[in-house]
Formats: C-alpha cells, structure tokens, sequence
C-alpha cells in the first residue's frame, strides 16, 4: 500500500514523473485500489470497514487532497493567513499592538460572532470545528471506471473547498462598521463619493504606513466610478467589468460565493474593503487530521450506508491594523 499511496499522493501533487500520462496512472491507480478491495470494482459495506485497505488508503489521502485543493488562484486567499498544523504550524497567530484589535470567531451558518478585545503582543489560538466531505459515491464510481482518479480528487477537493471558502467569505462580511477602533474616517455608508473614497483610502494608509488595495465583488467595484476616465480604465471595464484602479489604488474582485445550501450570495454587493499592509485580517486553521466515518443505513431516508470523512478547520478574524469599508448605495 505504501508504493500506492507515493503514486497517488505524487498524482494528487502533479509531482509524477513524465514517465506515464495521466491516463496511465489514473487506470493503474484504480487497479490497485481495487486489489486492495479483494478484486472487486464494487463496494461492499461489510467488507468496506476500518481495517480495510482501501478504506485505510482513502483516509490517508484525502488530508493531500484537501490540502492541494486549498491552494487556489481566488484572491479571497489574499486576505487569509493559513496554517496546517499537521505540517508543523502551530494554532497561534501574534498580534503586534499597534492598534485595536477584535477577535471574531466566523463560520457559515453560524450568526452570533464571538468579539474579544486582545492586548498587544498576544497570542490567539482559533476555535476550530470538523468539516465533512461525502466519500462514498465518488471512490464507487472511480472503482467502477466511470471517472478519473483526477476527477475523483477534484470531486472531493471541491466539495472540501466550498466548506472552507464559505467560512472565510462569512468571515470577510463579518468586518463591519461595528468592529472596535473603526470610526467615521474608515467606515462610510451613502452614495458613492469619490472624494470620500480618497480620504478613506488616505487615512488607511496613514494609519498603516503601506499602500491600499480595494476589494469587493464585480458589482460592488462596478459601482466606484471617476470623473475622468482614461482609456486603459475603459478597457478594464470591457474586459473585467469594472475599472482596474481609482485614482491610482488598485481593485481587485473577490468572486462571489453562495451561503452553504442556498443561492443567496454571502458577499454584500454594495460594500468594498480599503485594506493595507501584509498582515492577512482571516486567518485559518486545518487540523490535517481527519478520519473516515460510517453513516448508518438507518440514519438515511433511503437506507444507503454512506461514509463521510471528516477534517477539523477552524476560520477567525483578527484585524490587526485599520481597515477601511465603504457601503455604496443605490
């Protein structure tokens, strides 16, 4: 099992040699994996217990998979401090002293938000809790050929990424006008003014001595306009829909997400953030160590047996230096 768990982990990395195609090792994959079944490409709930190979197999892959899977383009992760603590980090985060600081616990579904105010020089540790991720309908499929063992890890990968993106855009939207030491000169509500934007935008990078970056959805940011508007500007707004820079600071879009189970959006569509600085204001934590757990047949409206894994993540904010945000209006 060890020589399967190196190819496939190195597979789930994109680590492989140039030796076999993708192809080749995903077919060689599934072959083994159904050897470690007892030669069939079904699964068997009797046989499919701890113990198992496969399922000992499975359960040792999906922390890789989680983790590879974390390591997205989405500019959300520009704002996140992450650490595994499976990869030697530890659940710390050190906060300097400059400023007020808030501690907000922040995962979907969850509405109260635990603030604590925090002395310099501290360190905070973040509550974590366990995510779960359905395995068994998946690993049948790829067993029986349907699918890749590729598409078996972005199966699984997704699934565990909408959890942990949902937590940290909950976390984003959970920065408000209410958070200790903001005030009338970084939060604003009303109609878009460009001359107030510029202050904000002013005193966050007075406050922190580092240039700003504005973030927000593609249609919070379509609604910060200039009176002049130069062609470079115009193309951006033909190519991404809203203008790439005000006044020389630039914007960035934060994609969209929906709350977990719902087509409502997380995001407010009319607020933008003026954040400065390196230090990421959500941080986050994955445990790494998970385990597989078996659903009973009798806890499901159908009777099916399904095995989940679960992971512990925990998702907080802790905004360290001043920050702007700018609810637009209309």
């Amino acid at each position: 099992m060890e020589n399967v768990l190196t190819i496939a982990i190195g597979a789930i990395k994109g680590t492989m040699s140039g030796e076999f195609s993708k192809g080749q090792t995903s077919e060689a994959l599934r072959k083994a994996f159904i050897e470690m079944n007892g030669g069939s490409d079904k699964l068997n709930p009797k046989t499919f217990v701890r113990g198992n190979e496969l399922y000992s197999a499975v359960e040792e892959l999906i922390p890789t998979i989680v983790e590879e899977g974390l390591k997205d383009e989405n500019p959300i992760f520009r704002l996140v401090e992450y650490k595994n603590i499976a990869s030697g980090d530890v659940n710390e985060f050190y906060t300097s002293g400059e400023a007020v600081f808030i501690v907000a616990d922040a995962a979907a579904g969850i509405r109260g938000v635990r603030r604590q105010r925090i002395s310099g020089g501290e360190k905070v540790t973040v509550k974590t809790s366990m995510k779960i991720v359905r395995v068994y309908e998946n690993l049948g499929r790829l067993l029986a050929g349907r699918i890749t063992f590729d598409e078996f890890v972005t199966a699984v990968a997704n699934s565990f990424k909408k959890t942990i993106l949902a937590d940290a855009y909950t976390a984003i939207a959970g920065m408000t006008e209410n958070t200790p030491g903001l005030s009338s000169e970084y939060v604003y509500a009303g109609t878009f003014d460009e001359d107030k934007l510029l202050a904000i935008i002013e005193h966050v990078e007075a406050a922190t001595g580092k240039t700003a970056t504005i973030y927000g959805t593609k249609t919070a940011l379509r609604k910060v306009t200039s009176a002049d508007v130069s062609n470079e500007a115009k193309s951006d707004l033909y190519n991404m829909g809203f203008y790439g820079k005000f006044n020389g600071t630039a914007m960035v879009q934060l994609k969209q997400a929906h709350k977990p189970g719902t087509s409502n959006f997380i995001l407010d569509d009319s607020k933008i953030y003026i954040i400065a600085g390196d230090d990421a204001p959500v941080k986050m934590v994955n445990e790494g160590e998970g385990i597989m757990l078996t659903r009973e047949a009798t806890e499901n409206n159908d009777l099916t047996q399904e095995y989940v894994y679960g992971q512990a993540f925990g998702t907080g904010v802790i905004c360290a230096e001043k920050m702007g945000i700018y609810t637009i209006a209309g």
